[in-house]
């Protein structure tokens, strides 16, 4: 009989002995990867762990201690000093915040900027979990960021005692000591330091003199509207002013008065009046200072640098570059060239920009001439078509290309390019000139020759290299001046000719202190040579002339040697003057900001306001007069130079021959050798000027008298210097009077002799 099969019962889970694993003896994959997942989430949680406590060591290791708000000030306006030292404005002025204790302070100014700002201000601790996720739902479902996360007390040591910027230590750090303050300070104390503290724009801070500034009432008497309009302003003081944006400020208005009824801090009635209630602001004080503009763009210049909060918080101390004397002579000369202009001229607005030679240094700014009226500075903020005061860059591009010498013949006639046929101002045409001639009279037919031999591209390059940034457009009527450049350009662009080929970043802050006192650092670029000086002398000799005998005849001053240029625009839309000495660069521009055109005057206006600005400058500032800087002997002689020459040294360079062409590149036949120079190439050699050389462009000649050194003005005007001194500039500083005036004299009468010699 076979035996019945044995039955084979199923394995199941629990009668398998504890040691076999559950895939008979197969590795489990999900074992192995749960083991390593679970040990790498302890070991990232631990890193974590030792980062954020390295963050916050570091976020509190140098905190302040908050017991300093026992004896709390708010923090002092920051200063602004001309030159000497004189204070010249306060951004926002001692006068311009009263702290109030919080009795005197109107309870509906309080639940507003709670409504607005912090709503759960006496329930939180200092930071507020809720309000953060509050304000991120709002901000998620607004286009824009409507409410910020941070509690009043986090706002308050922000402005107090942390830097702007933005990190996540800051944050920490902001969270820390707010939590700090609320365990120290009560929540009527915390309130009351805040409202004192903040900033409510149009030179306001803290809320009482905010309320006396825009209402002429005291903080204790503030209505519901009044105090939503101010409640309104914290979020963006300037940009929700209700003398700039009115609607963006009713707008903010309302928004307040909306949380402030949602919150129960007023009744549906007060809210309906509030809504009603037409406020009646007080006329806007917006004259920081008796200098406006230059106050403005020092402003402008430190919160550029330093960030708002710093310049509007920070009590710092600023040494401006400002010659108060020079800043008011070109106020008045701006005023008076405006007010006194032609009946009928359509001149509504004026500008003046002037520079320190030497330094680089703005000496004085005026962007208008009524700051309460119109806070646009036409000296930094428009460009304009600058017309001819655009030409020295195109006759210096062909100096520095070798294409023509100031002898170069050229003839002022009709001209055709494509569909453009450019015209004289005059309408006129004088035939066949030289390259001084020419410029000297501002023809603009021998200027578009010039320039269609050098091309746009190269005159650019000139223009940028001087100091403008403003874009030249590539287009031909930019050869005459068509491309909007600034004022303060085309001064900073003057005064790089002035040094001879050396730029110099203008500046208009000498030095800056903390409240503590400590220099705060300033970045300063260094002067850097980016034009031969033997080519910018070639352009300066004839602008000499267009001085003594072309259109810039009004700016002559008696016994000081000015060079400059005027220009006009396309139906005298705009009128210039760019003029300077050995020391002191002055731009003046003058038209209707509406781009109207003008009647009955021209570049020569401009000219006569330069001139009673310089006329005063020099008065106040008796810097004995200086010539420019001389061409190497053999330039001189071979360009046609006739006052930037060194007299004692041109006879023997003047043997040269040489053959000239338009378009080409002078060719010398013979070459005289260079008669014996002081140790730095000059018979009496002043030390050179500490520049970087730009070697593609700027290769010095064997031959050229430097620069005079960057010194203090103060020096410079000093007759009592002390003797020991070098360079020929300083020497005379110690000289009489008559010494001086025989010396002068002297010097004279050779080069009024060797410029008949080359005239004939």
């Amino acid at each position: 009989m076979l035996k019945q099969p044995l039955e084979r019962k199923p394995i199941i889970e629990k009668d398998l002995p504890i040691d076999i694993p559950q895939n008979l003896g197969e590795e489990n994959p999900y074992r192995a990867l749960g083991f390593y997942l679970k040990w790498g989430i302890v070991f990232i949680l631990l890193i974590v762990s030792v980062l954020v406590g390295l963050v916050i060591s570091k976020s509190t290791s140098q905190l302040p201690d908050i017991k300093i708000l026992e004896t709390y000030h708010p923090n002092e306006s920051t200063r602004i000093f001309d030159r000497t030292g004189q204070l010249i404005a306060n951004i926002h002025g001692d006068e311009d915040r009263v702290v109030v204790p919080l009795k005197d302070i109107s309870p509906n100014i309080q639940r507003a900027v709670m409504a607005i700002e912090d709503n759960r201000f006496y329930e939180h601790n200092g930071i507020d979990p809720r309000g953060m996720v509050r304000a991120f739902v709002s901000d998620v479902n607004a286009s824009e960021s409507v409410q910020g996360g941070s509690t009043l007390t986090q706002q308050l040591v922000k402005n107090l005692f942390l830097t702007p910027e933005k990190s996540y230590t800051r944050k920490i750090a902001e969270a820390i000591l707010a939590l700090r303050v609320e365990k120290h300070y009560s929540k009527d104390k915390i309130l009351e330091m805040y409202l004192n503290q903040v900033y409510f724009g149009n030179l306001s801070y803290g809320v009482e003199k905010a309320a006396r500034r825009y209402f002429k009432v005291s903080a204790k008497k503030l209505t519901v509207a009044q105090s939503a309009l101010l409640a309104g302003l914290l979020k963006a003081p300037e940009g929700l002013s209700p003398y700039s944006y009115p609607e963006a400020a009713r707008r903010r208005q309302i928004e307040v008065l909306g949380k402030m009824l949602e919150y129960g801090y007023i009744t549906k009635k007060q809210y309906d009046d509030g809504i009603n209630e037409q406020v009646v602001l007080n006329s806007r004080q917006s004259k920081p200072s008796k200098h406006p503009y230059f106050v403005a763009y020092v402003i402008q210049e430190l919160e550029k640098r330093y960030g708002e909060d710093v310049v509007r918080r920070g009590g710092l101390k600023v040494f401006t570059t400002m010659d108060e004397k020079a800043q008011e002579a070109a106020e008045k000369a701006v005023y008076d060239g405006v007010t006194k202009a032609p009946p009928g001229s359509g001149i509504k607005q004026g500008a003046m920009v002037s520079i320190d030679v030497q330094t680089g240094e703005l000496l004085a700014m005026v962007g208008g001439v009524d700051f309460v009226k119109n806070q646009f500075n036409v000296a930094t903020q428009a460009r304009r078509a600058v017309g001819s005061t655009f030409k020295p860059f195109v006759y210096l591009t062909a100096f520095r290309l070798g294409k023509i010498t100031t002898k170069s013949p050229i003839s002022d006639r009709p001209v055709t390019y494509g569909n453009w046929s450019p015209h004289n101002w005059d309408g006129k045409y004088m035939g066949p000139m030289d390259i001084r001639r020419a410029l000297t009279l501002s023809r603009n037919t021998t200027t578009v020759q010039v320039a269609m031999k050098v091309g746009i591209d190269e005159i650019t390059k000139t223009c940028h290299l001087a100091g403008i940034v403003s874009k030249i457009d590539h287009n031909s009527s930019s050869f005459l001046g068509s491309s909007g450049v600034s004022l303060f350009e085309l001064a900073t662009a003057y005064s790089t000719f002035a040094r001879g080929g050396v730029y110099i970043q203008p500046t208009a802050i000498k030095r800056v202190e903390d409240n503590r006192g400590k220099l705060v650092n300033i970045d300063t670029p260094a002067p850097k040579r980016v034009f031969n000086q033997d080519d910018v002398a070639a352009l300066i000799d004839i602008l000499i002339d267009v001085v003594q005998k072309g259109t810039g005849r009004n700016a002559i001053l008696p016994d000081r040697v000015i060079a400059g240029k005027t220009g006009t625009t396309d139906q005298l839309r705009d009128i210039w003057f760019m003029g300077f000495t050995p020391d002191m660069v002055a731009g003046v521009w003058m038209g209707d900001p509406k781009n109207t055109p003008m009647h009955g005057v021209y570049g020569s206006n401009a000219a006569l306001v330069w001139h009673e600005y310089a006329e005063t400058y020099y008065k106040e500032h008796p810097i004995p007069p200086q010539n420019f800087f001389v061409a190497s002997n053999d330039y001189a002689a071979r360009m046609g130079l006739i006052h930037l020459v060194d007299p004692t040294g041109l006879e023997a360079a003047k043997k040269n021959q040489t053959v000239e062409k338009l378009g080409g590149n002078t060719q010398t036949t013979t070459v005289s050798q260079p008669r014996p120079r002081g140790p730095q190439g000059s018979p009496q050699a002043a030390p050179q000027l500490n520049v970087n050389q730009n070697a593609d462009l700027t290769k010095p000649n064997e031959v050229r008298r430097p620069l005079i050194p960057i010194r203090p003005r103060d020096e410079r005007r000093n007759t009592n210097a002390p003797q020991n001194t070098t360079g020929s500039y300083r020497q005379a500083l110690t000289e009489t009077s008559s010494q001086k005036q025989d010396k002068y004299s002297n010097w004279k009468k050779t080069l009024d002799k060797v410029k008949e010699d080359l005239k004939q």
